[in-house]
């Protein structure tokens, strides 16, 4: 995948060109000691000192990360009164484009009016849907989305018309609150006429579904702390939107089966938190259970309280939607957690954790099958990016009182697996 970052030599023309007029010299200064290497979003820093001051500035260090510049087309989705749209049009110059779109033809042609006002001929404001921003195919190097994803009704429908809008390689910005994950939980149609925020979870699920690589957060770049500021890009080798670019790789059933049910065992009553692939263990595991077991479901991944994730053809099982991270699990005692492609996840991770151990038998176990991570990620990077270290995973389930059991065989080249209990590995027994 191509990252268009920006190098020192970058960093310099345009912090000599923009500095002075919008970030004033003390940030400017301190961006032209920042350098940004291709292809690693994830080692800018800025200093506090640095850090924008106000909208205009956070504009010019988002471009100037993302090699957004003279020349460079920008699509403003939701202008509004056109706040952003007149600092891109600096930003890219006479040589550039920023398409100013909005939903009505009133406010389209109030920009059109401010824009002639201000001989902005470089801006050229648009009439877009509220499922479609309807860009030219193919022609925007950044598309900025600013405190409109949570009023989006059909974001799926919208997110697609934006990749067909961006070049290959171009990149979506989506600003919004709040971080972490959803807590108004409304209908989406709600949405288009009511204020309710949106969870930083939810962006990057629908956006990763329907085409996006997760590039990385850029809130060091943006003046407000409260908002998540996250940056996706439209992959070069994608024809196509509506798939996860960075699939997990296809599971050896068989193989996990037998790595997750020693030979000649049963289980009483299993919890399943699985995702993806992951579900796809479901049945053979409820055929060695003597219960159905239940079907946790995370609320990192749901984006209404009644969506589950599909099981596969033929099996019901009862379900429960976590809250801040409890997962509901009842009085019944259990005697196996499988997570599955799903412990990378969580925000919540420390009270799941704590909430499993009090209800899992003296004997039982906790098997984790997840994509590996080569390099130590934050709780909230693994979860955007889908995968964690194995690491981590030994150090949280250690921190909630769980013990190693084992790290077995691969299921798949991308994948690790752990065991974990209540007790020492030399007092656990084979259920």
């Amino acid at each position: 995948m191509s990252h268009r970052f920006f190098t020192p030599h970058h960093w310099l023309a345009v912090a000599s060109m923009f500095g002075a007029c919008l970030l004033g010299a003390s940030v400017a200064a301190s961006l032209l000691e920042t350098s940004v290497s291709a292809g690693t979003p994830n080692k800018t820093t800025i200093s506090p000192s640095a850090r924008p001051r106000n909208r205009a500035d956070s504009l010019v260090a988002l471009t100037s990360r993302l090699g957004v510049g003279a020349g460079s087309t920008v699509a403003d989705i939701g202008a509004g009164k056109g706040r952003d749209t007149w600092v891109f049009a600096r930003l890219v110059g006479e040589s550039g484009s920023v398409w100013a779109e909005e939903i009505t033809p009133g406010m389209v042609d109030a920009l059109r009016k401010e824009s002639e006002t201000r001989g902005l001929r470089q801006v050229r404001p648009i009439l877009g849907r509220t499922d479609d921003p309807c860009l030219p195919a193919a022609s925007v190097d950044l598309a900025y989305v600013n405190h409109v994803y949570h009023h989006l009704a059909q974001p799926r429908d919208m997110l697609r018309g934006i990749w067909r809008g961006l070049k290959p390689g171009g990149y979506l910005v989506v600003i919004d609150q709040r971080r972490g994950t959803l807590r108004d939980w409304v209908p989406r149609q709600l949405r288009a006429k009511q204020h309710h925020w949106i969870a930083e979870t939810t962006v990057v699920r629908e956006a990763r579904e329907e085409g996006f690589a997760f590039v990385g957060g850029a809130e060091e770049h943006w003046h407000a702390e409260g908002d998540f500021v996250l940056v996706f890009q439209r992959p070069v080798e994608s024809a196509e939107p509506g798939r996860d670019p960075d699939a997990f790789l296809p599971l050896a059933l068989r193989t996990c089966v037998r790595n997750l049910v020693p030979a000649g065992s049963t289980y009483e009553r299993p919890v399943f938190i699985a995702l993806g692939e992951g579900r796809r263990l479901i049945p053979p595991l409820v055929r060695r259970s003597r219960h159905p077991g239940l079907d946790v479901v995370l609320e990192e991944w749901a984006t209404q309280k009644e969506e589950r994730p599909p099981l596969p053809a033929g099996l019901t099982l009862p379900s429960t939607l976590t809250q801040n991270g409890d997962p509901n699990l009842g009085p019944e005692p259990i005697d196996v957690v499988f997570f599955l492609d799903s412990y990378h996840l969580p925000f919540h991770g420390k009270t799941l954790l704590s909430k499993l151990h009090e209800r899992l038998s003296p004997t039982g176990r906790v098997y984790v099958l997840d994509r590996h991570s080569d390099e130590p990620l934050s709780r909230r990077q693994a979860s955007h990016h889908r995968k964690i270290q194995p690491q981590t995973v030994e150090r949280e389930m250690a921190e909630a009182g769980f013990h190693l059991w084992s790290r077995g065989p691969q299921c798949a080249p991308d994948r690790f697996l752990l065991v974990f209990g209540k007790t020492p590995a030399a007092d656990k027994e084979d259920p």
